[in-house]
This record gives structure tokens, sequence and C-alpha cells, in this order.
């Protein structure tokens, strides 16, 4: 299964991406982001994984001993801050980037899903998305990457997304991804269970 997905009515030129995910048995095996107008380069950047070969196309943070989460200022709620805020109590992060997608996101800027996930390879720790409104196209390329690196991404209460071609297309349960040297379920763990039910809800209703 293949999911593409060009992000092109941005703020900025830099925000541009083109994304191809691919699955197989419902599972993220390949992923490409790809960013024309990236840096000062005339070609851009592109980041791409297949599972078992590592990532291509950036350098790989190892470690960062300041912890920060990033999150979507666009879809911002009341249950995105609670759950911010509990991490922060649980010592798991330090800080937050308000940003708007999931590849990559630029502090206080409005940037689509797939930015998110890279700043996971950058020096996040983790992209904390407890919300409905992202899709399958805009996971499956950044999954597979992160996945690639050691990390990790899945719904908030830590189950893998399906990509197979009867999958449903929202991401109904939100978001959680992990850097490679963050342990993923402690933050699986923190975020409240009321939150965990409440996501669900809202995406029906």
């Amino acid at each position: 299964m293949i999911w593409k997905h060009c992000v092109h009515f941005a703020a900025q030129q830099q925000e541009v991406t083109v994304l191809i995910g691919i699955s197989y048995q419902g599972r993220p095996v390949a992923g490409v982001i790809h960013q024309p107008f990236w840096g000062t380069s005339a070609v851009g950047r592109t980041v791409w994984a297949i599972k078992g070969t590592g990532v291509h196309g950036m350098e790989i943070v190892k470690s960062n001993s300041q912890r920060y989460a990033v999150t979507t200022r666009s879809h911002s709620t009341v249950h995105i801050h609670d759950t911010l805020n509990i991490l922060k109590e649980k010592n798991l992060i330090d800080d937050v980037e308000f940003v708007g997608g999931a590849g990559f996101k630029a502090r206080y800027s409005d940037n689509s899903y797939p930015f998110s996930v890279l700043k996971c390879l950058e020096g996040a720790a983790a992209y904390v998305f407890p919300s409905p409104g992202c899709k399958k196209w805009d996971t499956c390329a950044p999954e597979a990457i992160i996945t690639a690196s050691g990390g990790k991404l899945t719904d908030i209460s830590g189950n893998d997304l399906y990509y197979g071609a009867d999958a449903q297309i929202p991401n109904n349960s939100g978001v959680l991804a992990t850097a490679h040297w963050i342990n993923h379920q402690e933050f699986v763990d923190c975020i409240p269970k009321r939150i965990k039910v409440l996501v669900p809800e809202l995406a029906r209703n």
C-alpha cells in the first residue's frame, strides 16, 4: 500500500513537503519526506528510510540533555495542554515547542504533521498529539523513518497504526512519537486514561 501526500499550501516555502509512505501487511516499511525548499540547496532535502537500512538524508541527534516535546499549535486543545503539563510534572520533558504539523516543526509556526516527527530525529524527545486531526498519509512516511532510526510512533495508547488498504484514514486516537533514546512506554503510561478515552470520542462527534 502506498500513502502519498503533498503539503503545498504552506505559510513558508520551506514548509512545502512531499510524503511517500509504503506499507506492507498494514505496517510501514519505507518512507520518503522531500522538502524542495529546504535550506540553501537548489534541490532541497530528501529524508528517506527503508526498514532495516537506517535513515538517509539527515544527521540523527544521538541524545539531548534538555528533553523537549513538540506538538501542533494549530490544533491546540485543553487536553493537549493537560497532557504536556503531566509530562512535565513527571519530569519526562522540560519544555514544549508549539508548531503546526507531523514532519517538521519550528517554534510557533504552522507546518504540516510530517515535519514534527522529524524533530524527534533532530533533538526533540517526543511528538505529542493527543487529538484527532492528522491522517494516515501524514504519518506513514514519518513512521517508517522514525522507526528506522530506532524511535517509535503509535497512537496515544501505545497501539500501532494500521496502514492497510482497508485502514481508517484518520488517526482518531492521536499520535505519539518518541526519539530512539527515549522510553516510549513511559510516555504512553503518563497520558491519563481519561484523555485516551476522550480523543476517539471527539473524532466520532
